[in-house]
């Protein structure tokens, strides 16, 4: 790694810092969004988060992770968040597009969340879910938040 740290070409430009900067405000700025990124006890964290790229089937470097909030659907569990009820992260390390499918995130009204669908990442755009085969496609080394609106 030596050798390649030395080459001037990998300098990172001010362009690169830059986009850096705007990045991480984005995922400041997404975590703020919703109180669901910010479950403050360890029963709060069990009872909401699951996940579901587990088993003899998963995929190294790739992490799905759902948070629920609470409805008239669900008794024990109250309501955090008044705009969205279900949000789906999902982490992709690893170094080519990867794509999920699960049964229990069929059907959902899942959109890209509206931070990313502004964002000057142009990569983090390309993620998708579709609703009639539960799948999610996440492009290389990129988290992508899909969020459900909550019916008014």
């Amino acid at each position: 790694i030596q050798p390649r740290l030395a080459d001037p070409s990998f300098k990172p430009q001010r362009s690169h810092i830059l986009a850096a900067v705007e990045n991480f405000t984005d995922v400041l700025r997404i975590r703020y969004s919703s109180p669901l990124f910010r479950l403050r006890t360890a029963n709060a964290i069990q009872e909401r988060i699951r996940f579901h790229n587990t088993g003899p089937s998963w995929v190294p470097g790739f992490i799905v992770m759902s948070i629920e909030d609470g409805n008239e659907g669900i008794p024990g569990l109250s309501q955090l968040d008044p705009i969205f009820s279900y949000i789906v992260v999902v982490f992709n390390a690893c170094p080519t597009e990867e794509s999920f499918s699960s049964p229990t995130l069929r059907g959902r009204t899942l959109q890209l969340h509206p931070i990313q669908v502004t964002s000057t990442d142009e990569t983090v755009k390309k993620s998708s879910y579709e609703a009639s085969t539960g799948c999610f496609t996440v492009p290389a080394r990129t988290t992508s938040v899909f969020v459900e609106p909550r019916k008014i």
